[in-house]
C-alpha cells in the first residue's frame, strides 16, 4: 500500500493516496448537518462515474480514457519514494450489479518522475488494461485547455471519509465506496516557487493546480492567507479537501479530466507564519491544507504519445 504520510525528501511535502474530506459544521452553516450527514458524506450511486476506478492492491484510484484500454493515475501510487514500481496492479471497475476485475498488461511512468527525490511535478502515469474495459464504464476524455484556474472542478476517489476540523477518519469507508465533493483550483503551483520553508529550485512550472480547504472563515483560507488576492469563502457544504485514498483519481472541469489528486500538505510546509492550518497536523486533510493535482493539460503531448505508442 502506498503510504500515507510519506514526506518529499527536501520539500516537506506530505503525499497523500488522496480521499475526500468534507467540511464540519459551523455555527452559522455546516456541510455536515448536526446528524453527520451531507451531499459529500453519501456514497455515490453505482451507476454514477462508473469509469473512476480502483486500483488494487496499492489503494489509488484512476480513471478510464476513451478508448476503454488505458487508466490514468499518479505515479506514486506505483513508485514512490524510488521504489520499483508494483507489477501487478488490478484495475477494479465497481459497476452497477458486478464488480469487475483487469489486470494491467503495462504501465508507463512519466520519465521525469523519480519518486519524490527532486523537483515537484510529473506525478503521472497511464496504465494499459489485458482487455477492454466492460461497456457499461464511462469513458472520460482528457481537458486540454489552460484556462483551469478559477473553475470550480468535481473530485471522484475512493478512500476514507472525515471532517475539516479534524481531518481524516481512518476507520472509515471499509466498503471502499466511490465519493465526489467539489473544489476551485485557485493558482498554478508556480507560486510557490518563492517559498521560504521548501527547496522549490527544481520546480516544474506550469504543472500542477492548486486548492486549498476553506472553512468559510477567513483564518483558514490557506492560499488567501499567503496571496490575497486568492481570497476565497469556499463552496459551502460542497467543499472538500483530500486526504489518503484517492490519490490517483480524477478531478472533473465539463464532465473532462483537469485533474490528478497527487498531495497535501499543511501551509506550514511552505510558510512561516500567518498559518491557516485548523491544527497541528501537518497532513490530515484538515480546514486551512493546500493541495495539489497534477495538471492534465500540461501534459497532453506525453499523453498523447504515449497512447499512440502502445
Amino acid at each position: 500500500m502506498v503510504s500515507t504520510s510519506k514526506l518529499r525528501a527536501g520539500l516537506g511535502l506530505a503525499v497523500f493516496t488522496l480521499v475526500l474530506i468534507v467540511g464540519l459544521q459551523w455555527p452559522s452553516w455546516g456541510i455536515i448537518s448536526a446528524t453527520g450527514q451531507g451531499p459529500t458524506r453519501q456514497p455515490l450511486a453505482l451507476n454514477q462515474y462508473t469509469g473512476v476506478v480502483y486500483l488494487d492492491p496499492v489503494a489509488c484510484s484512476g480513471s478510464l480514457l476513451k478508448g476503454g484500454m488505458y487508466v490514468l493515475t499518479a505515479a506514486h501510487c506505483l513508485n514512490e519514494g524510488g521504489t520499483s514500481p508494483d507489477e501487478n496492479v488490478t484495475v477494479v471497475f465497481k459497476l452497477p450489479g458486478s464488480v469487475e476485475k483487469i489486470p494491467v498488461a503495462l504501465h508507463v511512468v512519466h520519465p521525469g518522475w523519480t519518486g519524490y527525490t527532486s523537483e515537484v511535478g510529473h506525478d503521472i502515469a497511464l496504465l494499459k488494461l489485458k482487455r477492454p474495459a466492460p461497456p457499461h464504464a464511462e469513458q472520460y476524455e482528457l481537458y486540454r485547455r489552460k484556462d483551469e484556474v478559477g473553475q470550480v472542478f468535481t473530485k471522484v476517489g475512493y478512500g476514507y471519509l472525515g471532517t475539516g476540523s479534524q481531518g481524516q477518519d481512518d476507520s472509515s469507508n471499509t466498503a471502499t465506496r466511490r465519493y465526489a465533493g467539489q473544489n476551485r483550483y485557485e493558482a498554478v503551483i508556480d507560486i510557490l516557487r518563492n517559498s521560504t520553508e521548501s527547496d522549490f529550485s527544481e520546480l516544474v512550472l506550469g504543472s500542477q493546480l492548486l486548492f486549498d480547504f476553506d472553512s468559510g472563515r477567513p483564518t483558514n483560507d490557506a492560499l488567501g492567507r499567503h496571496f490575497p488576492k486568492l481570497a476565497d469563502a469556499g463552496l459551502g457544504e460542497m467543499e472538500i479537501g483530500t486526504g489518503n485514498g484517492d490519490s490517483g483519481g480524477p478531478s472533473f472541469i465539463g464532465g473532462k479530466i483537469a485533474g490528478i489528486s497527487s498531495w497535501g500538505y499543511s501551509d506550514r510546509g511552505f510558510f512561516k507564519g500567518n498559518i491557516a492550518d485548523i491544527d497541528s497536523i501537518d497532513d490530515n486533510g484538515s480546514f486551512g491544507e493546500i493541495f495539489g493535482d497534477t495538471r492534465v493539460s500540461f501534459y497532453i503531448p506525453w499523453l498523447d504519445k504515449i497512447m499512440a505508442t502502445y
